[in-house]
């Protein structure tokens, strides 16, 4: 089982570093991680975040459905699985047409950016559940 894990570790950190080399590799980078999802060779919480990270950002919904179940996969060992949870949720949302919940996902827009919709019913208590800043916040990040 060690070297499964060591394996799947081994290989999303060679995922994370081509990405980052070349943002231009995204889909194959996301295509070999979900790869690794349908073969189930993701041990460890922090490998399905890793993940969950290299799928979140994809415009195709069974990509983005994977890392929201990644995500909540490590969602109790992990911290930081709730906030990439929360973004994955709003991103299938955004997908099917629908206002974000939490306030995740910006556009560029006339030369800068801004958050897409955001449902106006979203507490900023309820985004602190998730990991998540104020929405105030969420705005700054996003036209910063």
């Amino acid at each position: 089982m060690a070297e499964e894990v060591t394996d799947g570790a081994a290989r999303l950190r060679a995922l994370a570093a081509t990405l980052a080399r070349d943002p231009g590799q995204a889909a194959g980078v996301r295509a070999a991680a979900m790869a690794l999802v349908r073969a189930r060779g993701l041990a460890t919480p922090a490998e399905r975040l890793a993940a969950a990270e290299l799928l979140v950002g994809s415009d195709d919904p069974a990509e983005v459905e994977a890392a929201q179940a990644l995500a909540l996969a490590a969602f109790g060992a992990l911290p930081a699985a709730r906030p990439l949870a929360a973004a994955a949720f709003d991103r299938l949302r955004l997908l099917a047409g629908a206002p974000q919940k939490f306030g995740t996902q910006w556009r560029a827009r006339d030369g800068g950016r801004e958050l897409w919709p955001v449902d106006p019913v979203t507490t900023d208590s309820e985004r602190a559940k998730w990991g998540l800043p104020p929405l105030a916040e969420l705005r700054r990040r996003a036209e910063g």
